[in-house]
């Protein structure tokens, strides 16, 4: 089960790679990496989600946001 779980969480990561541009996938994305004790890689998810956003403070302001209430380091 921990390999499935495991398997999804980086599916939605290399989604995310191909097609940046999905804040509720970068907040799933954190979430589960929080979930799972990932830290650094929720860390490097809220970078590669405000990177994303460029040039969109208020998509940019959410991401932040959610990643504070999740309590992923750097928020």
């Amino acid at each position: 089960q921990d390999a499935m779980v495991q398997g999804m969480v980086d599916g939605l990561a290399q989604k995310l790679k191909a097609n940046p541009k999905d804040a509720d996938g970068w907040l799933r994305l954190m979430r589960a990496r929080m979930v799972l004790g990932e830290t650094k890689q929720a860390s490097e998810a809220l970078t590669a989600g405000r990177a994303a956003f460029a040039g969109d403070p208020a998509t940019q302001a959410k991401i932040a946001d959610g990643a504070k209430a999740l309590g992923v380091p750097g928020a």
